[in-house]
């Protein structure tokens, strides 16, 4: 794996994080996978660092690609500027397919919470659309009363204009042509429990590709909900609610195909040995080597 960090272009508190995992090629494989760009939450006015480089991880170790996009926070969101930089990070993705071993129809927009509600809307409403989406706990309605900031925030003292009013409620968005759609949230979560409902029920009318867990316990921003994001709070830690991890990745496999594996070569063995000048016995150049 190798990791790179890229600017938004001519703003440097926008970047996207790159975990890019090798094709395998040594090892006789010749691997493009799935890729995620993972959006934390955090109201749009921080990001959640237990919602970003620990969940890309976690993800990278099933095989597949992922990206966190640091995304623009509080005044910088007017306009829907974040949905811009979606766009952005999408299209990048789909650019570098070839170099980042990527394959470009199986792109993934990933968020928790606000991050949620940016995903879903990159999803619905965004010019270089995601092919699917993994949704954690998302505050996918910002139209009422309690989201008062979030409105201020897109829109200042204006308000919305027409077009612009699917901003802070996208679920109104969905049609037939949504994007597959893995999400959880738990039955404790009173801030996304509600709004995950109507959005399962959008999808439901419409037709559309939907998974979709309630866990019973667990608060809102639980994460992996394991100790690898757990910042010394217990409460976050859930061995039932975890599995959402598992259950996505079976998800993305599922709707999107399996990793197509060959069999192993050891010729790669042979090559290192080559390049490292060894000479070899006359007998382990035939069985010995190619058979260990």
């Amino acid at each position: 794996m190798h990791y790179q960090k890229i600017n938004y272009p001519d703003n440097d508190k926008v970047w996207l994080e790159c975990y890019i995992q090798d094709s395998g090629l040594k090892l006789g494989q010749d691997l493009v996978r799935p890729a995620l760009v993972i959006c934390p939450g955090g109201g749009y006015v921080y990001l959640s660092p237990r919602e970003a480089e620990p969940v890309a991880l976690a993800y990278a170790a099933k095989g597949i690609q992922a990206f966190v996009l640091h995304y623009s926070l509080g005044w910088e969101v007017k306009g829907f500027q974040p949905l811009k930089e979606m766009d952005w990070a999408i299209g990048l993705i789909r650019e570098h397919a070839n170099d980042w071993y990527v394959d470009a129809d199986k792109i993934l927009a990933c968020g928790f919470s606000a991050g949620g509600h940016l995903a879903l809307s990159s999803g619905l409403l965004g010019k270089n659309r995601p092919n699917g989406l993994i949704l954690g706990y998302p505050a996918t309605d910002m139209s009422g009363q309690g989201s008062e900031l979030m409105q201020m925030l897109f829109f200042g003292k204006e308000g919305p204009a027409k077009e612009e009013k699917n901003w802070l409620n996208p679920v109104q968005a969905v049609t037939k042509d949504a994007p597959p759609l893995f999400m959880f949230t738990t039955a404790e979560d009173t801030l996304t429990r509600r709004s995950t409902l109507d959005l399962v029920m959008a999808y439901e009318e419409k037709g559309c590709l939907l998974e979709y867990h309630l866990f019973q316990k667990g608060p809102h921003g639980y994460s992996l909900a394991n100790e690898a994001c757990a910042d010394g709070s217990s409460q976050v830690i859930d061995p039932h609610v975890e599995k959402w991890l598992d259950l996505s990745v079976e998800w993305i496999f599922s709707v999107f195909g399996q990793l197509e594996f060959r069999d192993i070569s050891t010729s790669h063995i042979m090559d290192a040995i080559k390049e490292l000048g060894i000479p070899l016995p006359q007998e382990a150049t035939g069985k010995g080597i190619e058979n260990a």
